[in-house]
């Protein structure tokens, strides 16, 4: 279920991204029936664990798995729940070309690291999930600052209004922390 999960938070970032580069809009039904049904395996797993904590006597290593295994599903869930943030925030109309350019390339570098995860899960490759942490993750920091400037000069130059400047610098920054919350999964 949680590489399901991740596949879904990857489903629902190619949808952003494909509709925000051909049609300036987002296809919301879709990414929101994939976000309902990231919330129903959430829970899902949630309850699992519960009741295999309650259920069960489980050795100290197992209890640290079913924690770690429950922490995973609720960063992914987030990475969801920053998509529909980015949907709801969207000021599409009124997007420079350079801030689309790097909102793309923050839908391309997190669906790298979504790859990364599901790889790295289904392989039991911990060197993989390493380097979403330690390299991926910085990249998209990078990208985020990058890309804050890129927004303040638009705002400065006069080629943004100011609410919609700031909302912009709202959306880089729920696809920071999405990076953050895959980081935290791997």
């Amino acid at each position: 279920r949680l590489l399901l999960m991740v596949e879904l938070s990857y489903q629902m970032l190619q949808l952003s991204s494909e509709s925000i580069e051909k049609d300036s809009t987002f296809d919301k039904d879709s990414i929101l029936q994939a976000e309902k049904d990231m919330n129903a395996i959430n829970k899902m797993i949630q309850k699992k664990v519960l009741e295999l904590l309650s259920y069960e006597q489980l050795a100290i290593k197992q209890v640290k798995g079913l924690f770690l295994f429950s922490k995973m599903a609720k960063d992914l869930e987030r990475v969801g729940d920053h998509v529909i943030n980015i949907i709801v925030v969207a000021p599409i109309d009124s997007v420079p070309h350079l801030v689309i350019q790097s909102f793309s390339q923050f839908m391309k570098n997190i669906g790298q690291m979504l790859e990364s995860l599901k790889e790295g899960i289904k392989e039991e490759d911990c060197s993989r999930l390493k380097a979403i942490y330690v390299k991926e993750d910085e990249v998209v920091n990078r990208l985020n600052k990058k890309s804050f400037k890129r927004i303040t000069d638009s705002l400065s130059l006069e080629q943004l209004p100011a609410d919609s400047g700031g909302k912009l610098i709202l959306m880089s920054r729920f696809f920071e922390r999405m990076a953050d919350h895959v980081s935290n999964a791997a």
